[in-house]
């Protein structure tokens, strides 16, 4: 017995860019996510896991630490998530799969979010404001992550959008 798929029937190829998206997302943390400058010493660059675990280099007063391994988590449930919805997108699992795909937007909005809120945190110094990228010069781990959740985000969505005939591929 010999069991057919077809390709465009069954398997949601949009759904391929949520999982490339979480693969990214993923990868992005333990890439350089801020650099700091600290003259003439040279620069200390300092990937997302650095931040989480409070790494030599890492600013006292730095918030939203968590970042990086809420992405991971993220990152890795979705890439989880997204496996089902893309290659086993029929009728009968339409409904199943659009309660994934939402799960992975939300995973993935929840990453962009505190995501931009770490890369805008300020720090108060001598009754001095002056934003993170004062210190830090962001890295292309936190860029990664960053656009790895909004590929995410739209994948996770694709699933949805295509089992409800909003959207045709």
């Amino acid at each position: 017995m010999v069991i057919r798929m077809d390709m465009k029937k069954d398997m949601n190829i949009m759904g391929i860019i949520g999982i490339i998206g979480a693969i990214i997302l993923v990868v992005g943390v333990f890439l350089t996510w801020g650099t700091l400058d600290l003259g003439f010493l040279g620069e200390e660059k300092l990937t997302g896991m650095d931040f989480f675990n409070k790494a030599d280099g890492v600013l006292e007063d730095t918030k939203y630490t968590f970042v990086p391994l809420v992405a991971l988590i993220c990152g890795i449930i979705s890439l989880v998530l997204m496996i089902v919805p893309t290659f086993m997108n029929t009728e009968k699992f339409q409904t199943i799969n659009n309660i994934l795909g939402i799960v992975a937007l939300v995973l993935a909005a929840v990453v962009i979010i505190f995501g931009i809120l770490f890369a805008t945190q300020s720090f108060e110094y001598l009754n001095v404001s002056h934003k993170f990228t004062y210190y830090y010069k962001l890295g292309i781990g936190y860029w990664l992550t960053l656009i790895g959740a909004i590929i995410t985000f739209v994948g996770g969505i694709m699933p949805i959008l295509k089992n409800k005939g909003i959207i045709k591929f």
